[in-house]
């Protein structure tokens, strides 16, 4: 079977539309690449944005349990504060103490 000049022409032109149709394919693949890069680019931003986020919550919690840990000592010494009045007055009177101190600590032989 011999090749005719209509039979290249089609041929050609068959080609023809296939190269076209893969030049539209490419700049398809083409945008969504570029789609692609700059979602991976807003990502990378949202991360970045997320680690200072949890770096300013590390610092708030810090801080907050710094701020609870001052109240608890506030509560303990404003605890100490009601009752030393009551405890004075037991020390005299049932166990008959002359000096009463909250913040002195004695000790002897090692107890």
């Amino acid at each position: 079977m011999a090749t005719t000049s209509e039979d290249v022409w089609r041929l050609l032109a068959e080609l023809t539309a296939a190269q076209k149709e893969t030049d539209r394919q490419l700049k398809e693949v083409s945008q969504q690449q570029k789609e692609t890069e700059l979602l991976l680019k807003e990502v990378s931003q949202q991360q970045k944005e997320n680690a200072q986020q949890q770096k300013e919550t590390d610092k708030q919690l810090k801080e907050l349990g710094q701020q609870i840990g001052g109240l608890g000592a506030k509560f303990g010494s404003f605890t100490e504060g009601l009752a030393l009045p009551s405890m004075e007055t037991i020390l005299r009177q049932r166990f008959g103490m002359e000096v009463i101190s909250p913040s002195v600590r004695v000790s002897k032989e090692g107890q």
